[in-house]
């Protein structure tokens, strides 16, 4: 790795929110309540950020996994015919957009994506 590619920004498209705007401004507070506070609110603010990354991370790594799953799904569905795949999608698909809140526009529609086309399938075989 370049050490100039460690200043890029994550790519805009994933899967989930960035939450880079979101840590600059945490490192800003750290960065203004470093005298008041004797350096305890940079701790804090620094602390947060790390977790706001932790969680950033954790819901990349789910999201992706569970987008691989249904795409197993899918195409385990078209190998074998068995309508359990399907409502697999269906059922991990409804709970990405209940649940995940953090989904950007790109993760949003590959899940809906997937959805419609477990939906379209249950109605052609039913």
């Amino acid at each position: 790795m370049k050490f100039r590619e460690l200043f890029n920004a994550p790519p805009a498209e994933g899967y989930i929110k960035n939450s880079s705007i979101l840590v600059t401004a945490l490192f800003v507070i750290g960065g203004i309540l470093y005298y008041p506070t004797d350096g305890y609110g940079t701790v804090i603010a620094l602390v947060a950020a790390l977790i706001v990354l932790f969680g950033q991370k954790l819901l990349i790594s789910q999201m992706n996994k569970d987008l691989a799953d249904m795409y197993f799904a899918k195409k385990q569905y078209e190998a074998t015919g068995n309508l359990d795949y399907l409502k697999f999608i269906l059922a991990r698909s409804n709970q990405i957009l209940t649940d995940n809140k953090m989904l950007s526009d790109k993760g949003k529609r590959e899940v809906q994506m997937l959805q419609e086309y477990a939906k379209k399938a249950l109605e052609i075989t039913e």
